[in-house]
């Protein structure tokens, strides 16, 4: 028997919540893997604190699909809204009327397979388990809005004139930073385990590279980001093709090259931000550009609510790109001499 019990506190459920400590252990993926664990009679029960029907659809819907079409048993217990969900191996799970009687429960397995309850199964792409369906975050945008326009009304005053061409390949990677960020967080958390350790190490990791990035550009004189940006975009193109197959394997090796995946296009980046930056440029009109970048990388992440963590891949991928041709056909101006303690300072 495998048992999921009560991961959290789901009767105190926030809604400001998304992807929460145990959001990757609902999902259709963990309980494909749960059943490959089980024997020819082997039994798994899940019980959920159910804050509303639609939530109890989606895990039917979940263990339904990972079991081959078959639906769960689903009987409501008599406290905190606990409803249990059962599948076997052998599908030969059943339960008599009277001996749910005697003990207060009930069957309400009629109640989650009815068709008219509209739910979306979470997945490790798009793990949102408290989010019934799919649902564009538009009541996000007005505050999300009102958040950029104040921002650019302040960045405003870093600016000595008019945003010079030459700042908007700061302004673009700054968002796909930012969206590559996120996605390393979310599947190292997969990988892991989403914790605040996991992340910590993530934010860690960042650092590291964005060092290694400048004493790469110190030490080797990178004077042309073009090789960068093609290293940058085809490591965003394999984790993107890895994503998409269901990752690396669980072993150590797996999680190893996981890391050197999800890290390698922080690197790149780090290299084409410090080898722009050295490019020419008044330094605050730069920052002010790339600190407005990162803000819209905040709003375009909210994009995950909807499309999925994978399309975040895409989204940098698209804005580094654009970084790249402006920056191959606008004109050069002449290289500045900036020490790597600035750059990496700059960048912090």
């Amino acid at each position: 028997m495998i048992v999921f019990g009560l991961l959290d506190s789901h009767a105190l459920l926030s809604q400001a919540s998304s992807v929460r400590l145990d959001s990757f252990v609902y999902t259709v993926q963990a309980m494909r893997e749960a059943r490959a664990r089980l024997k020819p009679h082997g039994v798994i029960s899940l019980a959920f604190s159910m804050l509303n029907d639609q939530l109890g659809r989606k895990i039917y819907l979940m263990l339904q699909d990972a079991f081959g079409g078959y639906p769960p048993l689903c009987i409501q217990v008599g406290y905190d809204g606990g409803v249990v969900f059962l599948e076997s191996e052998d599908h030969q799970i059943s339960l008599a009327p009277d001996c749910l009687a005697q003990r207060d429960f009930w069957d309400k397995t009629a109640t989650y397979s009815d068709p008219a309850l509209r739910a979306d199964v979470s997945t490790d792409d798009w793990p949102f388990f408290y989010m019934p369906q799919r649902i564009y975050p538009f009541s996000y945008l007005v505050m999300v809005g009102l958040v950029l326009v104040l921002a650019l009304v302040l960045i405003r005053s870093f600016l000595p004139g008019r945003p010079q061409p030459g700042v908007f390949p700061f302004f673009c990677s700054e968002p796909g930073f930012m969206l590559v960020e996120t996605k390393s967080i979310t599947e190292l958390g997969l990988t892991f385990g989403n914790s605040w350790q996991v992340i910590g190490l993530v934010i860690a990791g960042i650092m590291v590279m964005a060092y290694l990035a400048n004493l790469a550009v110190q030490r080797l004189r990178i004077a042309n980001a073009a090789v960068a940006y093609g290293l940058l975009l085809a490591f965003l193109a394999i984790g993107w093709w890895v994503a998409r197959g269901g990752g690396l394997p669980s072993t150590w090796a797996g999680r190893f090259g996981t890391i050197l995946l999800l890290t390698s296009p922080l690197f790149f980046s780090g290299i084409v931000f410090s080898t722009l930056l050295e490019g020419g440029g008044e330094i605050s009109g730069i920052m002010a550009a790339n600190l407005f970048g990162a803000m819209c990388g905040g709003l375009l992440e909210y994009n995950s609510m909807y499309f999925g963590f994978q399309f975040l891949y895409l989204m940098a991928a698209g804005l580094y790109a654009l970084a790249f041709v402006w920056e191959l056909f606008r004109p050069k101006r002449a290289r500045k001499v900036i020490s790597p303690a600035r750059i990496l300072a700059a960048r912090g």
